[in-house]
């Protein structure tokens, strides 16, 4: 179990209020040029993923997600690391305390049956996936990638 405490913390929450707890779960996934995966939504851009549905693991969460977000099927690595990310979202109109999980993924093959119309996949190199990602812990990540992961237990 985690120890959330002892996580990476980007952002702040929000002065007077409380931030909604949100388990999410984002993959880390590079094509054989080194590029990263990121998709743009109508929120901003992201690595894949997203809040985990209840009983979902992080695993779980991450292969649904990369389906429904760029049409991909992907194999979960063993890799993970850990971080919090305190974010507004217009969409709901609340904070988010997001517990992130992010894990390394490799692409299976293409799997078009449950893309979502309004997501858009790019592969970039680390530099750019840093310049467009919209969460701190995303860049955090792709920036410390290749280096012993943090977890906390």
């Amino acid at each position: 179990m985690t120890d959330w405490r002892l996580a990476p913390v980007f952002g702040y929450p929000p002065d007077g209020k409380v931030a909604t707890v949100r388990p999410s779960a984002y993959a880390v996934m590079q094509n054989d040029r080194g590029e990263f995966a990121v998709v743009r939504t109508p929120e901003g851009t992201y690595l894949p993923g997203g809040g985990m549905d209840p009983g979902e693991t992080p695993h779980q969460t991450v292969i649904r997600e990369t389906l429904e977000e760029c049409g991909l099927a992907i194999r979960v690595g063993s890799w993970q690391t850990v971080a919090v990310q305190f974010a507004w979202s217009e969409a709901e109109q609340t904070y988010f305390e997001k517990r992130c999980t992010f894990v390394d993924a490799t692409v299976l093959g293409p799997d078009t049956s449950r893309l979502e119309a309004d997501h858009e996949l790019f592969w970039v190199d680390a530099d750019r996936a840093c310049e467009m990602l919209t969460h701190e812990s995303h860049g955090w990540v792709v920036r410390g990638w290749g280096q012993p992961a943090i977890t906390s237990s």
